[in-house]
């Protein structure tokens, strides 16, 4: 039976019990349902992708990383890429 190409919850359920149905173990169908899902999502629209690249250059680019920190953090930079917002 094939799969229901679809982001929704009920095609997530059809297609495990599906997968259920066709002998799958129940962990193997679920992982399968949510590779359909992630097949159908695709990329961003336009604006989430603008957003998501203003958001890398003014504050993950701007970031200026301690050698001792684990991870980075929005905090460190509020002020943006530009050097002169930094002399301030």
């Amino acid at each position: 039976m094939p799969l229901i190409k679809s982001t929704s919850k009920g095609a997530f359920a059809h297609n495990v019990r599906a997968e259920r149905a066709a002998g799958k173990p129940p962990r193997q169908a679920v992982a399968i349902a949510y590779s359909e899902r992630r097949a159908v999502q695709g990329h961003h629209s336009a604006h989430s992708q603008k957003r998501s690249e203003h958001y890398h250059s003014q504050v993950v680019e701007a970031t200026p990383i301690d050698r001792g920190a684990t991870k980075m953090t929005r905090q460190a930079a509020t002020r943006g890429k530009n050097e002169e917002a930094w002399a301030k």
